[in-house]
């Protein structure tokens, strides 16, 4: 039932959702998809919604009305909500309580189709090559970001991005959502969103369709959590030199390595608070590429701050 593209990393999320389905239980009102892929994240919810809205029970290969318009990123059904998407008012830098109060609007109307509001922190940028090839292999299986989004890409949700007056706006929808109406959070970790959203909502690790990293991490975290500053600085250069020699994208790299620290705490869970300290620390240096920071000087900063001295 479920496209065997997302099957690779996900085979538990795909038999999940396949036997709620089946079941013909009532689909859960709000999920959290939380990982290091919002691209996966992102498409994963369109096979979700072209499956509730399928007018053949849900067949891969169905081409009706609905599947082809979903496929296609044009589906009613399906409702962007971020900072430029699902949105009138001035403010461009939050997910606003007025396109919470809209949302609560819509709700209240029937519709024929199972509605999802999809939250992340979409961008309307040029696309690195990158990018490309990731919505290229979602293209194979005919899945599309939509014709008039061109340069439009989802990026994960978090607070900052949507406040807690935003959150607390949605949480009586989120809690008492009207049947075929489900809300979903793109994140990179639940404590993206406040927890009586959490609390509320399906909650989902999703690990990347791709099945190699964009960069061996693992050299870099040799040590880890010991390493000591001035072997951490080298292998941060070493880093760099692959960026350049290879033509990275560095913010790609920099979530390749949080990819990488969420992966360890399931073998090392009494480092959790460290490592997701650590995840933070490479959010920030993304945050200073984008101030448009030296690279060398964000990574030699990053790498300092993941050293054992560092850490004094």
């Amino acid at each position: 039932m479920i496209n065997p593209i997302f099957e690779s990393k996900n085979k538990f999320l795909k038999e999940y959702f396949e036997t709620y389905f089946e079941s013909k239980k009532r689909f859960p009102q709000s999920i959290i998809f939380e990982g290091m892929d919002t691209l996966s994240q992102y498409f994963f919810t369109m096979e979700l919604a072209r499956i509730l809205n399928c007018e053949n029970n849900g067949e891969v290969d169905c081409n009706c009305v609905n599947c082809r318009w979903i496929r296609s990123g044009s589906h009613p059904a399906i409702i962007n909500v971020s900072t430029i998407d699902f949105k009138e008012d001035t403010s461009k830098t939050v997910i606003s309580v007025e396109q919470i109060e809209k949302i609560t609007s819509q709700i209240t109307k029937t519709s024929d189709y199972h509605r999802f509001f999809i939250f992340s922190n979409a961008k309307n940028s040029e696309l690195n090559q990158i990018q490309k090839n990731k919505i290229s292999e979602f293209e194979k299986a005919n899945y599309f970001i939509g014709e008039d989004k061109s340069d439009w890409y989802p990026y994960p949700v978090n607070r900052k991005i949507m406040p807690e007056a935003s959150s607390n706006a949605l949480l009586k929808s989120t809690e008492e959502a009207p049947d075929k109406v489900t809300f979903v959070f793109l994140t990179n970790t639940r404590e993206d969103i406040i927890s009586t959203i959490t609390s509320r909502s399906l909650v989902f690790k999703m690990g990347s369709k791709f099945e190699k990293n964009i960069i061996d991490t693992e050299e870099f975290f040799v040590d880890y959590p010991n390493s000591d500053i001035l072997s951490q600085i080298e292998k941060g250069n070493l880093i760099l030199d692959k960026i350049s020699s290879e033509n990275l994208d560095i913010i790609e790299v920099f979530n390749s390595m949080q990819e990488y620290l969420t992966k360890l705490i399931l073998d090392n869970f009494e480092l959790k608070e460290l490592i997701i300290s650590d995840i933070k620390k490479i959010e920030y240096a993304k945050k200073q590429i984008i101030a448009s920071i030296l690279p060398k000087n964000v990574m030699e900063s990053l790498s300092i701050s993941l050293s054992k001295e560092g850490r004094l």
